[in-house]
């Protein structure tokens, strides 16, 4: 089926469904689920209003073609739980090593928006999916959260302070983008 502007859309006929959807999938297609019995005309009616969405979600999507989505769920999560752990202990210990940071617990997490986290009474939270990250990337997240000890924000102060050890933070922030949790 053609939408308007001639991008290719599949039709699903849902005899469960009680409304048209339309989405886009990670590799580009478009579905277009329609409540079985629902006429043409209303079909059509739907895409012209949807026209810009669609193409505004297509090229979204044409943005993550190299992105890298992670495993996820509780099984993965307990299954490198204490992978996760040995991998931020051993990243900890060598910046601890090399700066003066005190910190008071840490714990992995499954954590689904953030890499990591630093509350006020000084506990560090990693996401365990750390152990999918190229090791650079998640020495940074590490030593990110350990600056947060001492800069509770993103002021130029902490920022500062992230330079000390990762100068280019920036490109490496632009790389772990790509990783979506």
């Amino acid at each position: 089926m053609e939408s308007p502007h001639n991008i290719a859309v599949t039709r699903k006929i849902s005899r469960r469904s009680r409304r048209i959807l339309l989405s886009v999938k990670l590799d580009g297609q478009a579905v277009l689920t329609v409540p079985f019995g629902m006429g043409e005309r209303s079909v059509q009616k739907f895409l012209e209003q949807s026209r810009e969405w669609l193409l505004g979600q297509i090229a979204r999507v044409a943005r993550y073609k190299n992105d890298i989505f992670l495993p996820h769920g509780r099984r993965e999560y307990l299954a490198r739980k204490e992978d996760a752990r040995a991998l931020t202990r051993e990243l900890l210990s060598g910046f601890l090593a090399k700066y003066n940071f005190r910190y008071g617990k840490v714990f992995i997490k499954n954590l689904s928006r953030n890499w990591g986290s630093c509350s006020s009474i000084g506990n560090l939270n990693f996401n365990y999916k750390l152990v999918f990250l190229p090791r650079h990337l998640a020495a940074y997240v590490i030593f990110h959260e350990l600056c947060h000890l001492e800069a509770m924000n993103h002021s130029p102060r902490f920022w500062a302070l992230v330079a000390r050890e990762f100068p280019e933070y920036n490109k490496i922030r632009k790389e772990l983008r790509k990783f979506h949790l």
